[in-house]
C-alpha cells in the first residue's frame, strides 16, 4: 500500500502518475473489462469493525493487487463490516466506498483511490501564467507505442501535464528547463528543452535488479538471493534459422563450449559446460525441458520461455547422479490471463559453405604426379600431348578435365521456418498452443532420376499444446503434450564419403557420366557424381511423443508458504530407417575404335532395380516426481525457503538386441534444499541429492552427494547507500558440494556382473587342425564398482554499476575421482588377458567464466544494450592407472585429456649431406626436401619416444561472445560474434600429403599445398608443404608440430536488421504489430586457417562444410 508524504515535487510528479493511469483506465477499460486481472481473481473477506486501511491490507496480502491515494482523499480510518466470499475486487470495493465521496479505478493488478469530484483534474494540470513557448512532444513504450497518461513534469516545480491517447503532450517551457517523463512500470527518462520545440521520447520498462527471478533447480528463485552458478539467456537471442537449437548456443552463455561439427541438414552441435572433467564415459550435461530429461533439439526456440543452465554444485547437486556434469533448463510458454493472442512467424533462407574448398587443377594434379614419376622411374606420366589434351578438354570421354565441385555440389540450399503460437486464457483455463515447421535443403546437386529423388534434405514439424487450470482457489491442474515428426533423407552411400571423395578425386580421373549416357567408374576408385546419383537412398523417420500432467496444491490454509506438486510424464520415441538401394552397370574407356566410337570395358555388375530394407528402434521413458515447498518471510527480515522431493525415472528400449538392453534402466532418488536469508543481504543454503542406480551391486546402488553456498549482499547494507547511486549491486558468493555419476560404463551394464562369452581357438590333442570353440570372460565384473564423483568449488561476484552495468564472474574447480576405467598396470606376464574395470581414474578441470551486460537509453530514440562472455577452463589428468612411460612426456598424467603429441619438425631437409649429418630417422627413407625432426631424448634415432605434448585439444580452452543490438525509432539492429582459441588439431591425408592410396583415382589435394611445396626445380627449405610423394611413404605422414594447426576463429555469428510498421497503420487490418527483418548466421568468419572451416570436427577438410545463412522473416502478432 503506497501512502507517503512526499516532497512537494516527488507529491506532484507521483500525482500526475496517478492521474494519468486513471485517465489510461477510463479511456479502455470497456474494451478490457472481461479480460483483466480483476475479472479473475476473488477473494474472501469477513471484517468486524475493521479500518479501510487494515481493509487495504487485507487484499493486498490475499492478492497481487497495491493501493495507490493521496493524503486526504479518503478517511483511511473509517471502520467498516463486510462479509464476502469469493467476489471480485470490484464487488469488494463498490461495497467498500458504498455512501462514501470516493471512487476508484483498477489498472490490472494497482487500484487507484480518489475523491469523485477529482474525475475532472484528468487532463493536463493548472499551469502558473508565464510568458514561455510551446513544447510538443510523444511518449512511445519500448516497442514504439504510445503511452496515455505519462506524466510530464517540469523539473524542480510543479508543473507538469499528461499525455493523451495517442501518447502525445503540449507544454509551456523556458529552454532552460528540463522535463522529466515518467510512467507506472517504467524507468524515468529526462529531456533538456535548449531549442528543441518537438521531441519523441522512448520508455524503458524499470527493471528492479533485487527482483528479477531466475529459474533454478525444481522452481524459481529472486535474482539476487541466487548464489548457485547460474547463466540465463533470453529466448530472442536464439531465433535463428538453424535446424537444432544446440548450434545457436556457441559463445552466447559464459559456461558453454559449443562445436558444431558438421553442417549437414539437421544436424546439431556438441557441447559441454565448463568443459570436459572426465575421460569417462559420459561428459554430456543433463537437459531437462519442464523438469523433464528431454533432447533440447526437440524444442522450438519460439516455444521456449526460459533459458538457463545450472554450473556449480549448490545448482546441480538435487540432480544427484545426474548433474555432475551441469544442467540444462528450459521451460516453455504457457498461457496468462488474457485475450487470445497470436503470434505467427515465417522466415525464409538460404545457405551457402562457409568455407569453399579449393583443389588442384588439371595442370597442377598433372605436374605433381609427374615430378614423381620423374623421382620413380626418370619418366614423365603426362607428355606434353597427352598433358595439353586434358587442359584443352580435347575429348573429355578420354581425358576428363572435371571440376568436381561444381559437378557434385550447387552454390545455395535453401531452408523454410515458420511458427504459429496462440495463447491467452481467464480465471480457470489458460493456455499456449504452436505449431512450426522447419525445412532445409542439402548443397548436393542430384540429377533428375525417374525412380527417386536423392535430395539430401531435414523436415521437422513441431506440435505443443499447455494447458494450466485452476480446479479450485488453490489447486492448479498443468497439462502439456507435444509431438515432434522428423524426417532426413540420405544418399545412398554415406554423405562423408561423396564429400571427401569430391575433394580426393583428381580433375582427370574419370568423367561423370560417358557422352553416350553410361555411367563411368574408374577400375580403382569412385566417381562422385555416380555416388551422388545412381545408388539410391536412405531416409529415416523419427516420430517423438511427450506428455506431462501436473498437480499443484496450495497448503496456505495449513500453513502459509507451502506447497505440493505431484508431475508424471510419459515419452515415447520411434525411429525408422528406410534404405532404397541400387547398383548400376559400370564402365571404364578403353579409347576409341577407327570410327572414333568410344570403346568401353564394363568393371561392375549391376541392375536398375531398388533393393529395400527396413530397419526399427524405439524406446518409451516415464517419470514420477512428488515434492514439497516452503517459501515464507518471518518479520520482514527472515526468510526461509525448503524443498523436499522424490523421484523415479524409467527408460525401457523397445527394439533390444540381447537379454539385457531388455530390461528397463531405472533411477530413484530423494532429494532436498533448504535455504535462508536475512534482509536480503545475508545468504545461506544447503542441498542434497540421495540417488539410487541399477548400475551397481546391492549395497553400493545409494549414494549421498551434499553442498552447500554462502552469500553476502553487500549493496543492501545501510553503510553502502551514499555508493548506490554508483556500484547498484554488489554480492559475492561461494559454494562447494559432491555429485555423482553413475553413466560410467559406456553401452555396457550392471558392471559388477561378470559377462562371460562364446569364443572360438581352443585345441585339444595334437591335431592342429581341430579347434573347438568355447567359453571365457567377456568383461570381468567388478562388485566394488561404485559412483563417479565430482568435488566442485565455486567462489564468484556480481556487479552492477549505475543501473546499467552488470558483471558477473566465477572461479571454478573440479576434481573427479572414481573415473571407471579399465586396468592398465596389471602386466601380461600375469596372464590375464582380460583385465577389470575398476574406479581409479582421477581428473581436474577448473578455470573462469563470466558476464558483462550493458543497456543504456541514449535520447528519446535511441536504445542500446551490449552484452559478452568469456569462459576459459583447462583440465588434467591425474591418474589413469598406465604405466610410467621412461620419459615423463609420454606420459598423458599431467596433461589434458586428449593431449595432442607429435614429433618436433625443424625444417626440411636442404640436402643429402644434411640428411647424413642429422639422426637417423626411422620412419623410412628420406630425400631432400622432407621433414627434419629434432632428437628429443638425445639417443641419435628420431623414433616414438621422441613424441611430446604439444598445442591444444581439439576442444578449445577459450570460448566467448559479444554484441550489441540497437532500437531507433522503429528501426531495430542486433550483431553478435562468437570465437574460441586456445584448440588446434593435426591436419593430414591425401588432400594434404598427397596420395597415400590409389594415385590415380584418390590423389588430389588442395590448391594451396600445390602452389606451397617443396619440389626440386623450387628448393625452398622454409616452404609451408614437404615434397610431395605417393602411397608407402611415411616419414613426412607422423604427426608433428608441422602439421599442427591452430584453429582458433572468430566469426560473425548472427546479425539481423529489422523494422516494425506504425501501429496506426496496421491497426485498420486487425494488427497488433507487423516487423520485417533480415537475419544472418555464421555470416563472416576470421581464422587464420583457410583449407576448411576450423570449427568442423576434421583432419582432412573431408566432411559436409559449416553453412552461413541469409533470410528474410516476418513476425506478426493478432
Amino acid at each position: 500500500m503506497v501512502n507517503k508524504r512526499f516532497s512537494n515535487y516527488w507529491s506532484v510528479k507521483y500525482r500526475i502518475m496517478k492521474i494519468a493511469a486513471i485517465f489510461l483506465i477510463l479511456g479502455i477499460n470497456a474494451s478490457l473489462a472481461n479480460d483483466t486481472y480483476s475479472q479473475s481473481t476473488t477473494l474472501s473477506l469477513k471484517a468486524n469493525n475493521k479500518t479501510v486501511q487494515e481493509i487495504f491490507s487485507e487484499i493486498e496480502k490475499q492478492s497481487e493487487y497495491v493501493f495507490f491515494y493521496y493524503d486526504g482523499v479518503l478517511d483511511i480510518n473509517r471502520k467498516v463490516k463486510l462479509d464476502i466470499t469469493d467476489q471480485t475486487v470490484e464487488v469488494i470495493l463498490k461495497q467498500l466506498f458504498e455512501g462514501t465521496d470516493n471512487t476508484y479505478v483498477i489498472k490490472d493488478r494497482q487500484i487507484f483511490i480518489s475523491k469523485k469530484k477529482d474525475t475532472g483534474l484528468i487532463g493536463p494540470l493548472p499551469l502558473k501564467a508565464q510568458n514561455k513557448s510551446t513544447f510538443r512532444g510523444k511518449v512511445l513504450d519500448d516497442f514504439g507505442e504510445p503511452l496515455p497518461g505519462a506524466a510530464i513534469l517540469v523539473a524542480g516545480s510543479t508543473r507538469g501535464v499528461t499525455t493523451d491517447l495517442d501518447g502525445s503532450f503540449e507544454l509551456e517551457v523556458n529552454k532552460s528547463d528540463k522535463l522529466v517523463i515518467s510512467y507506472l512500470g517504467m524507468e524515468d527518462q529526462e529531456v533538456v528543452i535548449g531549442n528543441q520545440n518537438d521531441v519523441v521520447i522512448r520508455m524503458k520498462p524499470k527493471v528492479d535488479e533485487l527482483e528479477e527471478v531466475t529459474v533454478v533447480a525444481y522452481g524459481k528463485q529472486k535474482k539476487a538471493s541466487v548464489i548457485g552458478a547460474i547463466s540465463t539467456i533470453t529466448s530472442e537471442q536464439l531465433q535463428v534459422p538453424v535446424a537444432k537449437l544446440s548450434t545457436s548456443l556457441a559463445g552466447q552463455m559464459a559456461g558453454i563450449v559449443a562445436i558444431q561439427r558438421t553442417g549437414e541438414p539437421g544436424a546439431g552441435a556438441d557441447f559441454w559446460i565448463r568443459g570436459i572433467s572426465s575421460f569417462g564415459a559420459n561428459n554430456t550435461p543433463l537437459i531437462l525441458v519442464d523438469g523433464i530429461e528431454r533432447s533440447m533439439d526437440l524444442v522450438d526456440p519460439e516455444d521456449i520461455a526460459t533459458f538457463s543452465i545450472l554450473k556449480d554444485a549448490t545448482a546441480t547437486a538435487l540432480y544427484g547422479v545426474r548433474g555432475a556434469n551441469g544442467i540444462v533448463l528450459i521451460t516453455t510458454k504457457r498461457g496468462r490471463e488474457a485475450k487470445p493472442a497470436i503470434n505467427a512467424r515465417v522466415e525464409y533462407g538460404i545457405s551457402n559453405p562457409t568455407v569453399t574448398p579449393k583443389m588442384a587443377n588439371a595442370s597442377q594434379w598433372m605436374d605433381y604426379y609427374n615430378d614423381i614419376t620423374l623421382q620413380g622411374n626418370g619418366q614423365l606420366a603426362y607428355q606434353p600431348m597427352k598433358y595439353d589434351k586434358y587442359v584443352n578438354h580435347t575429348d573429355p570421354d578420354l581425358y576428363p578435365n572435371v571440376d568436381w565441385w561444381d559437378t557434385t555440389f550447387r552454390n545455395i540450399s535453401n531452408n523454410i521456418r515458420a511458427n504459429v503460437n496462440v495463447s491467452g486464457g481467464g480465471k480457470s483455463v489458460r493456455y499456449y498452443v504452436a505449431g512450426s515447421f522447419y525445412s532445409e535443403n542439402g548443397i548436393f546437386k542430384p540429377v533428375k532420376n525417374p525412380q527417386y529423388d536423392p535430395q539430401v534434405g531435414y523436415k521437422k514439424i513441431n506440435f505443443r499444446a499447455n494447458v494450466d487450470i485452476n480446479v479450485t482457489r488453490l489447486t492448479e491442474l498443468s497439462l502439456s503434450l507435444s509431438n515432434q515428426y522428423e524426417i532426413k533423407n540420405r544418399l545412398g552411400v554415406a554423405m562423408e564419403s561423396v564429400y571427401e571423395n569430391t575433394l580426393a578425386v583428381p580433375s582427370v580421373a574419370v568423367v561423370p557420366v560417358f557422352s553416350d549416357g553410361s555411367l563411368s567408374r574408374p577400375i580403382v576408385g569412385t566417381n562422385p557424381y555416380l555416388d551422388l546419383n545412381y545408388t539410391g537412398y536412405s531416409a529415416d523417420f523419427w516420430n517423438n511423443a511427450q506428455s506431462l500432467i501436473s498437480l499443484t496444491q496450495d497448503f496456505s490454509f495449513i500453513t502459509p508458504g507451502l506447497k505440493g506438486n505431484a508431475k508424471f510424464s510419459w515419452d515415447a520415441r520411434n525411429e525408422s530407417t528406410l534404405d532404397k538401394r541400387k547398383s548400376p552397370v559400370t564402365y571404364d574407356a578403353l579409347g576409341r575404335d577407327k570410327e572414333g566410337n568410344l570403346i568401353l570395358h564394363q568393371n561392375r555388375d549391376g541392375n536398375d532395380f531398388l533393393s529395400l530394407a527396413r530397419s526399427n528402434r524405439g524406446a518409451q521413458t516415464w517419470n514420477f516426481e512428488t515434492s514439497l515447498t516452503y517459501d515464507q518471510l518471518f518479520n520482514d527480515d527472515h526468510r526461509v525457503n525448503g524443498l523436499f522431493l522424490f523421484n523415479i525415472r524409467e527408460y525401457t528400449n523397445n527394439f533390444p538386441t540381447d537379454y539385457i538392453a531388455a530390461f528397463a534402466n531405472r533411477n530413484i532418488g530423494i532429494a532436498g534444499r533448504t535455504a535462508y536469508s536475512f534482509r536480503d543481504k545475508y545468504f545461506a543454503e544447503f542441498n542434497f541429492g540421495y540417488n539410487g542406480s541399477e548400475n551397481f551391486a546391492p549395497g553400493k546402488r545409494f549414494g549421498f552427494f551434499p553442498s552447500g553456498a554462502l552469500g553476502y549482499m553487500i549493496s543492501n547494507e545501510d553503510f553502502w547507500k551514499p555508493l548506490s547511486s554508483v556500484v547498484s549491486l554488489l554480492k559475492i558468493k561461494g559454494s562447494y558440494g559432491e555429485i555423482g555419476n553413475d553413466k560410467i560404463g559406456g553401452d555396457r551394464r550392471f558392471a559388477y556382473n561378470t559377462e562371460m562369452q562364446y569364443t572360438g581357438g581352443w585345441n585339444f590333442g595334437r591335431d592342429q587342425a581341430k579347434w573347438i570353440g568355447g567359453i571365457a570372460t567377456g568383461h570381468p565384473g567388478n562388485p566394488n564398482v561404485s559412483w563417479e564423483t565430482a568435488k566442485k568449488t565455486d567462489v564468484g561476484f556480481e556487479l552492477g554499476l549505475f543501473h546499467r552495468i552488470k558483471l558477473s564472474a566465477d572461479y571454478f574447480k573440479e576434481k573427479r575421482e572414481g573415473i571407471y576405467i579399465q586396468q592398465q598396470s596389471i602386466p601380461s606376464v600375469v596372464g590375464i588377458n582380460v583385465t577389470q574395470y575398476v574406479n581409479l581414474g582421477k581428473m581436474q578441470n577448473q578455470g573462469i567464466d563470466m558476464t558483462l551486460e550493458y543497456e543504456q537509453q541514449v535520447n528519446d530514440e535511441l536504445y542500446i544494450s551490449g552484452r559478452g562472455n568469456f569462459t576459459f577452463n583447462r583440465n588434467k589428468v591425474l591418474y589413469d592407472d598406465k604405466p610410467s612411460q621412461q620419459w615423463p612426456y609420454l606420459n598423458d598424467v599431467g596433461f589434458p585429456m586428449d593431449q595432442h603429441r607429435g614429433l618436433v619438425a625443424i625444417g626440411l631437409f636442404e640436402s643429402e649431406k644434411d640428411i647424413a649429418n642429422s639422426p637417423t630417422q626411422t620412419f623410412g627413407p628420406v630425400r631432400p626436401g622432407d621433414i627434419k625432426y629434432r632428437d628429443i631424448d638425445g639417443n641419435g634415432i628420431i623414433d616414438s619416444n621422441d613424441r611430446v605434448p604439444m598445442g591444444y585439444t581439439t576442444i578449445p580452452e577459450i570460448n566467448y561472445g559479444f554484441g550489441v543490438s540497437l532500437r531507433w525509432r522503429r528501426f531495430d539492429l542486433s550483431v553478435f560474434f562468437q570465437g574460441a582459441t586456445h584448440v588446434g588439431r593435426m591436419i593430414g591425408g591425401s588432400q594434404v600429403y598427397g596420395s597415400d592410396g590409389s594415385i590415380l583415382s584418390l590423389g588430389n589435394f588442395y590448391e594451396e599445398v600445390a602452389e606451397n611445396r617443396w619440389t626440386e626445380w623450387n628448393p625452398d627449405p622454409n616452404a609451408k608443404y614437404p615434397r610431395m610423394w605417393m602411397s608407402a611413404f611415411d616419414n613426412n605422414k607422423q604427426q608433428s608440430s608441422f602439421w599442427w594447426r591452430d584453429m582458433s576463429y572468430i566469426r560473425l555469428k548472427n546479425a539481423e536488421i529489422g523494422y516494425s510498421l506504425p501501429k496506426e497503420l496496421i491497426q485498420k487490418i486487425g494488427l497488433s504489430t507487423i516487423r520485417f527483418y533480415i537475419q544472418g548466421v555464421n555470416l563472416l568468419t576470421f581464422s587464420g586457417f583457410k583449407l576448411w572451416d576450423p570449427e568442423l570436427n576434421t583432419g582432412t577438410g573431408g566432411l559436409y562444410p559449416q553453412m552461413r545463412t541469409a533470410a528474410i522473416g516476418m513476425n506478426v502478432n493478432f
